[in-house]
Formats: C-alpha cells, structure tokens, sequence
C-alpha cells in the first residue's frame, strides 16, 4: 500500500469554486467587454501583465460575486476561483489583481471619460441583443439616485468645465451623515439595461440634472438607440426643463404632473366624475384628457383615478393629518403662553398663526387680560398693576371644509406628454410607459444591494470613485443582458426553469440562477484536464440555453 503525504496532495489536488462565475465571464465575453476597452485604452507597457480590459472584466466578476469585497480585497476574493478559466489569461493569478494594478485600471477609465467608455459599452449591448434576441427600443427611462461615501468632502474639476461635488445632500440611503455622490441613468425597460449613465455631484438637484441631460444628450439618445419617448419622474416638470424638451420637438416625453402646480389644484377642483371613462386594460382606473399649455408648451393632461389608490392615499393622508395635527398643537401651547403688550398684537399674532395652519382651525378665540403686581401675595384693594399682558385662549380644531377639499383629491394624478396626437398617444399607453418606470429603479436597488460591490464606496480619489460608478453600473448591465436572454431563449424555445418555489416560470429572476449555480466547483488535478464538480439537470439546461460559449467555463 502507498501511501501518499497530505502536503503532496495538496499540490497536486486542489478545487475552486466556480458557482454562477461562468455564467458573468460568458456574457463579458459576449459582449466583448474586455477587448473593447482594451481597443480603447491600449496598454502602454508592453511588459503589463494586467490590461485594463481584463482588470474590469475582474472588478464586475467580483462585484456579481455577491461578497461585497472591497478594492483591496478584490485579490483575496479570487484566491479561490479559477482565475485563468474566468479571465482568459493562462499566466494570471490573484496577486495580480492586487488594489495598486486595479487602481491603475480605474485611473486609466476615469481619464478617457467614465460615461464615454460606458456607452460603447452598452451600445455593443444593444446591438447583441436587439441582433439576436429580438430586443426593441422604445422608450428611455431617466432617474438619479445617491450612494454614500465613507471619506471627507472632496471636489473634483471634470474636463467640461463642470466640478463634482462629493458632499452632504439630499440621501436616498438614509445616511445623512455620510458625503454622498450621485448617479443618473437611462433604462430600457424590457431589459432595464442602462442605456446611458452619468455621474453626479452629491447635492445635484434632480430637476436642474434633468434639464442637463436633456440638453446634452437627448440627440445622441435617438441617433445611437432608436429612443421615441423619454420618460422621467415629476421633478422633470417645470417651466424651464419645458422649454429646453420644447427646443427638440423630435422627442415625445412622458411624466408625471406634480401636485404642488397650481394649475394642478385647480383641475383637480374642476373634476367632474361623470366626464371620466374606463381606461382600457386597466380595470382598476378611469381618466379625463384636457389640454394645457403649461409653461407655453402645448400638451395634453390625463387625470387618471383609480379607486386602490385612493385607498392608499387616504391612509396616508389621515398619517399625515394626525402628525401635523401633533405638530400644530404643540405650536398653539407655544403661543398660548405667549405674553403681548396690547390686545390688538395679540389678535393679530391669533390670526398670522391661523393663516399657518394647514389642517387645522382656532376657533372661540379670546384674548385675556392678566395683571401682574408689585410684592408678593394678594394686591391691596386699589392697588395699581406693575404691568398688564394680554394672551390668547382658543379651540384648536380640525378643519373639516379643508379636509373636505383635501380628500376629494385622491386617487387621482396626471400624466403630461408633448404628444399631441390621440392615436400615438392613448391614456392607457401613457399609463403603461409610466409605470415602466419601474424599471430603473429596481436596477436602483439591485445597485443598493449590500452584497453587490461598493454599494458603499471606499475609494478615496474623487477620479477612482467615479469609474468605480461606472463598474457598478456595468455590473448591471451584465446582470440584466443574462437575465433578458436566458427568459428570451426560455420563451423562444417553450421551455421552463423552477423558480424559488418550485414552480416552472419562463421568467425566473438572473439572481435565482445565480444562487441555484452553487456549490460547483473545479477539480485540478496533476497531470489531468480540470474537472467541474456537481453540475445537475437543471445548471445543464441553462448552458444548454446560453450556447457553447457559456459551457466553456463549466467544462
């Protein structure tokens, strides 16, 4: 019998884990991710071992490996996987994905343009998907967020003049005492692919980042993707963003009116129930179509009601009159106690105070008079006061007339589009390209996932931050192109994959098959051809599915 020493098998048998790795390497490479930076930002030493397109084909493998390892841990991550396998490159180890060549990488992104090399990136996208699996554009979905930043305030001088601030601001991850930066984005709906990204200041405000891009990039948005309509939320909305959309009237925008406009309180006052008809394909909603020419633009105006939402609104609404209701209370024991000269200061402080009040009411207001005297104890019978105050006493009480007004205002929204046209533009069309929406941001939260990398950033440098952005986003873009193709191919070819509870669905979610590729791993032997260990049926139908190319990682 032999017997062989544990120190020798190591060396000779040992396993990585590959997990769902594959399935991100294989789109990488579809899409030609690392060949097309590499096109773009060749490699100035001939001796570099890691370019900067393989370098970021590493960062998204990490960033979709759900760990959440940060830049200097990125070589610690990959100890484990096959890194030549998922890389492509027979002489690469983890100790050269070390945080100095990475930071490398990320400064040579940053200096030829963050979003300029993201859109030859999603733009070779599309076309692999609109070429092969049947993807077409017709609508843009515009939105910003915020990521926090664990560093100091910073400002960064950008090449066009502009300066990104990272700094406080409005946080959409409620982490008010972290400096923040933000990102805006433009999906495609059915693959909710980010189409175009761009990074922004921490305190940008959204309205005013809107009219930027609407300015700079809605012509190149056409001619490169195809996009009819461009949809944004109701920050969009004023007068000045309405007449830069007014300067390219080959746009069709879509977006929500808000509330806050006075022409809007005043439709809203003007509705008349019986005016309203059902909204085809939606049950649950009816709408009236006016024109306006808000802003002297001409549009037209869906009010569109619907019944589960005035449900929801009205449990908001009594959240809403109950906490003001708090906060209105507290401020009359304020002025109550409140002292005044004469009586007329102090009626005129009662009324001032009423005019502030939202959803309340004083009624039964008095004003008393409150004598002060020399000495202590009883005054003397005809003894003069030191001095005399007047203070105010009064019911403070709902005010049912303004909740009357209030509540006859819910369930109801509008929707504005410059198209002018009933037959390219139906209220129910509008309502479905408003609610894809959706679509940006749930890849605003997939962005957020903890597990995904630098859901927080801890880069320091402003440039490093800003291509960090950029790989997250792209860690989308992968994610979402393997999720449109795999329920494309499932569909296309009638086939099924069970989701997390069994059930056979067409449409079963990219993150699912990840977690369902776990537990596979490579078996390296001395002298023998690597061995991918547990794969079963259903890993086999989803390479089978995605092609030849994607069972060259699992085989």
């Amino acid at each position: 019998m032999v017997k062989i020493k544990s120190k020798t098998l190591e060396r000779n048998v040992q396993t990585k884990v590959l997990n769902h790795l594959g399935l991100v390497a294989g789109m990488n490479k579809e899409i030609g991710i690392g060949s097309l930076i590499d096109s773009q930002i060749p490699s100035e030493s001939p001796d570099k071992i890691l370019s900067t397109g393989t370098a970021i084909e590493a960062l998204i493998l990490n960033g979709l490996g759900y760990v959440n390892k940060r830049l200097y841990l990125v070589s610690h991550f990959f100890k484990n996987k096959p890194v030549d396998k998922l890389l492509g490159v027979s002489y690469l180890n983890p100790e050269h994905l070390n945080d100095d060549a990475l930071g490398r990488a990320l400064d040579a992104v940053y200096a030829y343009g963050v979003s300029e090399l993201y859109t030859l990136i999603s733009g070779a996208t599309i076309n692999l998907l609109s070429e092969q699996y049947g993807l077409s554009i017709q609508s843009g979905h515009l939105d910003n967020t915020s990521f926090h930043l664990h560093g100091k305030e910073k400002s960064l001088d950008l090449a066009d003049g502009q300066v990104l601030e990272i700094t406080y601001g409005n946080s959409k991850d409620h982490r008010p005492d972290l400096v923040q930066i933000g990102l805006q984005l433009i999906c495609e709906h059915h693959s909710r692919i980010p189409l175009m990204m761009k990074v922004l200041s921490g305190n940008q405000e959204e309205g005013k980042s809107y009219g930027n891009f609407v300015e700079q990039h809605v012509e190149q948005l056409q001619q490169d993707y195809g996009v009819k309509t461009m949809v944004v939320d109701s920050k969009l909305y004023n007068q000045k963003n309405l007449a830069l959309l007014e300067d390219n009237k080959s746009l069709v925008w879509l977006t929500r009116v808000p509330h806050t406009i006075k022409a809007v309180k005043e439709a809203l006052t003007l509705i008349d129930q019986a005016q309203f008809r059902p909204l085809e394909g939606y049950e649950d909603y009816t709408y009236q179509t006016i024109c306006n020419t808000y802003g002297e633009v001409k549009q037209r105006w869906f009010i569109l009601y619907s019944h589960k939402k005035q449900e929801r609104d009205l449990e908001q609404f009594c959240r809403r009159v109950q906490k003001q209701k708090l906060k209105e209370h507290k401020a009359y024991k304020k002025l109550s106690k409140q002292e005044f000269d004469d009586a007329d200061k102090a009626m005129q402080a009662a009324q001032l105070f009423c005019k502030k009040l939202k959803y309340n009411n004083l009624e039964c207001i008095e004003v008393l008079k409150k004598h002060y005297y020399q000495g202590v104890g009883k005054p003397k019978k005809g003894q003069p006061p030191k001095k005399t105050v007047y203070r105010i006493e009064a019911n403070l009480v709902l005010d049912q007339n303004v909740l009357e007004v209030e509540k006859s205002r819910l369930g109801y929204f509008i929707l504005a589009t410059n198209e002018l046209e009933q037959a390219k533009m139906s209220a129910a069309k509008a309502l479905t390209d408003y609610k894809n929406q959706s679509s940006t941001e749930r890849g605003f939260r997939f962005l957020k996932d903890p597990n995904i990398v630098a859901s927080s950033l801890f880069v320091q440098k402003p440039q490093r931050m800003m291509a960090m952005v950029m790989i997250m986003t792209l860690c989308l873009l992968v994610y979402s192109a393997l999720e449109f193709k795999t329920r494309f191919l499932l569909k296309q070819q009638d086939l099924t994959f069970d989701n997390q509870i069994g059930k056979p669905v067409q449409n079963p979610s990219m993150k699912w098959i990840f977690e369902s590729f776990e537990g596979i791993h490579v078996l390296y032997q001395y002298n023998q051809m690597p061995l991918v260990l547990n794969l079963e049926p259903q890993h086999k139908l989803i390479l089978d599915l995605l092609g030849p190319s994607y069972w060259h990682f699992y085989t």
